[in-house]
């Protein structure tokens, strides 16, 4: 191997992705079964259609979920987490705005004395009183530390700013709402929107012949209950420009954005990639101008966001303080520039081949694959979804690009969040 000499620039052609087998148990509750993986491991996820933005009352959600594990009507916090750690297993929860999921990770060996504790932890979690004091507290301190980041201060205030501050996708916590919080809140989200609310169960790795039956055991005889989705409502947020100030800040943060569609939207995956060429990797215009010309930032990214209602384009930095309005410059003189000229075709193939190998990237390995699997369901789509994004990718020319730029990227349009000194 000549190491002087660099590697050939490839191309990816295809990627597959592996369709999962669907069987049902008894009470017709769906389970989705990657079976893969050379290492004798498990993942099974019971995902529910309830999140952050389902309770009007901020925090209970996601304070529900994150202490499920912390004691049940059987066993205590320590009991159960010994139960799983001496097996080599663990119990890990998830919550997003819209859905919310409880996991196991173990041995297959270890199903059969794993497997009841995830279904305890599920049915019996009961909220213990001192667990939910030490959970208040500890969050309450992480909340008061947070708030002296100014990269926490205008996330928040960019939220609100896209949705408003009353809205489920753009509220945040404050110290007086974990002094609002009620175990009794946990109990009720618990029985409202997890007890009896699978929505479906994800199996991924090796798959041994008897973990359905072990499923069936445990999760197949109760009788399903519906999980109705609550309506939420848009209203357009006025203001264009917000800063929020703090004045010992040594940086400021800037987040720059606007609300657009999620991923059912055949704008999507345009704006995914006109999103990459403008910040979204290493390469991308904004890191060649901010960071490696400027030298503003060490780092600055574009991303669009997808939720199941909605989605939003969100471009986020900090930056010394004496250099945030020159920042912000450079931030709409590159959104400009996209939307005035073509992508070169060669800068165009770096960034499809850098999103295709992100792709295979995403989806190295049972778990990986179940992860895709389980963003695509959220949506209700299916494989036909992931080959059509592989072609758009492959075949989107720099005219649509441009035309992307022009309807979704005009400045009049974008809401301009920072947060630390006054702008010079």
């Amino acid at each position: 191997m000549d190491r002087v000499k660099e590697p050939a620039f490839g191309k990816i052609d295809t990627i597959d992705l592996m369709e999962p087998a669907v069987q049902h148990l008894s009470n017709g509750l769906p389970v989705f079964s990657i079976n893969a993986g050379e290492q004798d491991v498990l993942k099974i996820e019971l995902v529910f259609g309830a999140g952050t933005s389902t309770p009007d009352k901020i925090l209970v959600g996601s304070s529900a979920i994150n202490l499920m594990k912390e004691g049940t009507s059987k066993r205590t916090a320590a009991e159960i987490a010994e139960a799983v750690d001496y097996y080599g297993s663990y119990i890990q929860t998830e919550i997003a705005h819209e859905e919310c999921s409880l996991s196991l990770y173990t041995l297959n060996k270890h199903l059969a004395h794993t497997l009841p504790t995830l279904a305890e932890v599920y049915s019996l979690a009961n909220y213990p009183e001192r667990e939910f004091e030490t959970y208040v507290l500890s969050n309450q301190q992480e909340l008061m530390v947070n708030e002296q980041k100014v990269g926490y201060l205008c996330s928040k205030a960019f939220s609100a700013s896209l949705f408003g501050g009353d809205h489920p996708y753009g509220r945040s916590a404050k110290l007086e709402d974990y002094q609002a919080l009620k175990r009794e809140d946990l109990v009720a989200f618990h029985n409202a929107h997890v007890k009896d609310k699978i929505s479906y169960i994800i199996v991924s790795g090796k798959i041994a012949p008897d973990t359905f039956l072990r499923l069936e055991e445990f999760f197949g005889k109760d009788a399903r209950q519906s999980q109705p989705e609550r309506p939420l409502n848009f209203v357009e947020v006025e203001a264009k420009t917000v800063h929020v100030p703090k004045e010992d800040a040594v940086q400021n943060a800037i987040r720059i954005g606007r609300v657009l569609f999620n991923r059912t939207h055949p704008d999507f995956t345009g704006m995914q990639i006109l999103a990459t060429v403008l910040g979204g990797y290493f390469g991308s215009r904004l890191m060649s101008n901010i960071r490696e010309d400027k030298g503003y930032t060490y780092g600055i990214s574009a991303g669009i966001v997808s939720l199941k209602r909605g989605g939003y384009l969100s471009i986020s930095t900090e930056v010394g303080a004496n250099v945030c309005q020159a920042t912000l410059n450079e931030i709409y003189i590159e959104i400009e520039r996209l939307r005035r000229d073509l992508i070169p075709n060669d800068e165009l193939d770096l960034v499809r081949n850098y999103m295709l190998g992100s792709v295979l990237k995403s989806i190295d390995g049972p778990f990986q694959v179940a992860g895709k699997w389980k963003s695509y369901l959220k949506y209700g789509l299916s494989i036909d979804t992931h080959h059509e994004f592989i072609h758009r990718i492959k075949t989107i020319t720099p005219e649509r690009l441009r035309e992307l730029a022009q309807t979704y990227l005009q400045r009049e349009d974008l809401k301009q969040v920072t947060a630390g000194q006054p702008l010079q």
